[in-house]
């Protein structure tokens, strides 16, 4: 099978890979290439399939196929830079021009799960002379049939498409990632490009966990109730407002209702979790008389333990549009197994008398010789010991892959010396090409267990939804940015993606470029910019600063005499941004804000959270096992706060790894850090925080700024 027939014969398509990889048919021989230039600039629906509504998928407010039309559209002028018109007909006028959307035209069997089941998300594309036709089985295989044609557009550097016919279709029904938002606030904004950013890779499932607390084992806290947990939806009823800790660091109802919108309007379903009754701080908070002494653990002996957590999923049950929500049930005591089993069993039935939908938890050992979790509760498996995927498919569960091995994140710093150890900072992906650790075998949903290779479920296996990564925020919410968050998801989601879209079938990742497919791929999806993206003659040419202040023709775009609208935005990682000051100044962008006071402090302020620039050894925190973490015992570095001389030249670093590091007059004067407690707080370290560029609006004295691309040190 051809990797790339439907690529241009172009050594830059070639040499890349649609992700997920596509399962190709015929190609046409002896026919010519599209120049997708020379398109008519015309979307055409077919009337009869407009108005198709997919009714298997999890959402509750599935988008028309014209609907996901019209966001393609979209998707498109931001690409080709032209102007398209979209038009509902009554038949496609095949001898014209364009880019037809219709229902898929083969035999329905011809797209299926691995389980053998039909699906709504299988797609044709076919390529013409003339025309471009896609396809789907049901309105959201039309819209990944548009992803496909977006990511060979963006292969083939906007030029050539040959013609040929593909059909494909998901391995598996789930292919999403979990954000840990109980410990760390993210905006609607962030959440919505997320989404976004996954949609392009096909991922069809955003597990929003929305509540729970810093671990109770770490960090320098005097008493429980200075631990930080969050609830991060904001309830309507008075009643249950004591849950709310920061009302600002909270989603309300059309917050809520425009995020679940927005991800079904790109193919992708919320999946909300409310935590209980373990990871529960926020509610013991609210109602210490509920709590165990383990104070983020309910006491289900107390029948309002129930009864709370029963008002909660009463208040936002009518918020959550999708056919599943998760309960958590994480982590609980083993010992009060029959409380913990009642508790699941117990909600998930009140779940489904006043919603109808389904409940899925984390699989967790709760040991008990009468009682058993009901077999309609979907089990999330993170870890052998706490649940086992083979007996969960011969009991006759339905179970998600979400093992810790492959699946899990600790954002920031692993969990080490914690077993199990070691959760990366950023998405493993060599724990996906690699399986096991097994060179060359790469992972898919129906594998579980990286150490014995013959315990995994068949592939396509009935009970087997599919699979989630999950990114976890146990450092607490200082430790990251948001957009720290998503550079460390950036790799993992269209991998992840990949592998759980092709499963045991079609063709596997290309090992030898993956990496470079993403970076290419990732910093052009369409309808976001989580990269931050920089455009302008440098950008193409990689010559030259991409921002120089004051512009050459001496127009600072004055607004007072105190700012200037620079009107960059931000620059994301991996860039070098220059200085020159002769007074205190502020940067500023919607992201960060970057301060240089009079009293010679330089501080990045990032979601509410200020962090001083410290003084450390130039060398320390670039350890390859802990990127970025200097140790409490490492003496060369003092982490003091830098005191800043005027006048000065700054030169400041920032990518995801070394973090954002600063020279002072061409010497190193240290970097912005976190101090994270690890070791059940036996060991403590600091770690590197990574800041994108502010480059928006400038004040105070600063005489001249540069930005460029990628990390160098000039001289002073």
């Amino acid at each position: 099978m051809a990797l790339l027939p439907f690529l241009a014969c172009c050594a830059t398509a070639w040499a890349l890979q649609a992700l997920p990889p596509v399962q190709f048919g015929e190609q046409r021989a002896n026919a010519e290439p599209i120049i997708f230039q020379s398109l008519a600039k015309t979307i055409y629906i077919d009337n009869d399939f407009a108005d198709t509504k997919d009714s298997g998928g999890l959402t509750l407010i599935p988008p028309s196929a014209f609907e996901f039309a019209q966001t393609f559209q979209k998707d498109l002028q931001e690409l080709t830079g032209d102007t398209w018109d979209l038009r509902r007909v009554d038949s496609l006028p095949s001898a014209e021009s364009g880019i037809f959307l219709g229902e898929f035209r083969g035999d329905p069997d011809e797209l299926t799960y691995e389980n053998g089941e039909e699906t709504e998300e299988g797609y044709e594309v076919s390529v013409r002379q003339q025309n471009i036709y896609i396809g789907g089985s049901g309105a959201r295989g039309m819209w990944w049939g548009t992803r496909t044609l977006l990511q060979q557009y963006l292969l083939s550097d906007g030029s050539t498409i040959g013609p040929g016919r593909i059909t494909d279709a998901p391995a598996y029904a789930t292919r999403g990632f979990m954000l840990d938002a109980g410990r760390k606030w993210y905006a609607p904004a962030f959440l919505k490009d997320l989404c976004t950013y996954a949609s392009f890779f096909k991922m069809n499932e955003f597990h929003y966990h929305s509540s729970d607390n810093y671990p109770l084992n770490r960090g320098n806290n005097d008493t429980w109730e200075d631990v930080y947990s969050q609830f991060s939806l904001q309830p309507e009823s008075s009643e249950l407002r004591g849950i709310i800790q920061r009302e600002n660091e909270t989603l309300s109802r059309e917050d809520f209702k425009d995020f679940q919108h927005h991800c079904a309007q790109r193919g992708v379903t919320v999946i909300p979790e409310i935590e209980a009754p373990g990871h529960a701080l926020s509610i013991t908070k609210w109602k210490p008389d509920l709590a165990l002494p383990k104070r983020d653990l309910l006491d289900l002996s107390n029948p309002d333990s129930l009864e709370t957590v029963k008002s909660l999923w009463e208040e936002f049950l009518p918020w959550f549009q999708t056919k599943e929500v998760h309960i958590g049930a994480d982590e609980y005591d083993p010992e009060l197994a029959d409380d913990y089993i009642n508790f699941v069993n117990d909600l998930a039935d009140f779940i489904d008398s006043k919603s109808g939908k389904s409940v899925r938890i984390w699989g967790t050992h709760e040991p008990s010789e009468d009682l058993t979790i009901n077999e309609n509760i979907i089990i999330q498996h993170w870890q052998y010991g706490q649940s086992d995927p083979v007996q969960l498919q011969d009991d006759g569960y339905q179970l998600i892959n979400s093992q810790d091995w492959w699946a899990y994140m600790s954002l920031k710093n692993d969990h080490t010396p914690i077993f199990p150890a070691p959760y990366p900072q950023f998405f493993n992906v060599t724990r996906i090409l690699n399986f096991g650790d097994r060179e060359g075998e790469q992972w898919q949903p129906a594998l579980f267990n990286p150490v014995n290779s013959t315990e995994q479920l068949e592939n396509g296996a009935s009970g087997n939804k599919g699979a989630i990564l999950a990114a976890w925020n146990d450092n607490g919410p200082d430790a990251t940015t948001q957009l720290e968050a998503y550079y460390a998801l950036r790799k993992g989601i269209p991998i992840v993606a990949a592998r759980a879209w092709t499963g045991s079938r079609g063709d596997e990742l290309i090992t030898t470029n993956v990496l470079s497919n993403i970076d290419f791929l990732a910093s052009a999806a369409p309808g976001q910019d989580l990269d931050r993206r920089l455009d302008g003659p440098a950008a193409a040419t990689g010559v030259g600063p991409l921002v120089t202040w004051p512009p050459p023709d001496g127009d600072d775009d004055s607004d007072d005499d105190d700012g200037y609208t620079l009107d960059y935005g931000s620059k994301g990682m991996n860039y070098s941004l220059v200085i020159y000051a002769h007074d205190a100044f502020t940067l500023l962008s919607p992201d960060v804000t970057l301060e240089l006071a009079e009293s010679g402090a330089l501080t990045f302020t990032a979601d509410g959270t200020s962090y001083p620039l410290r003084s450390t050894a130039e060398r320390d925190g670039l350890d390859g096992a802990h990127p970025g973490r200097i140790w409490a015992n490492v003496t060369s570095s003092s982490h003091e706060p830098v005191s800043v001389a005027l006048p000065v030249g700054l030169h400041i670093t920032g990518d995801p790894v070394g973090g954002t590091r600063v020279y002072m007059n061409g010497t190193f004067a240290g970097r912005f850090e976190v101090l994270v407690y690890g070791g059940r707080n036996a060991v403590e370290s600091w770690s590197q925080m990574a800041f994108v560029a502010p480059v928006q609006e400038v004040k105070g004295g600063v005489h001249r700024i540069e930005v460029w691309e990628g990390c160098f040190v000039r001289g002073g």
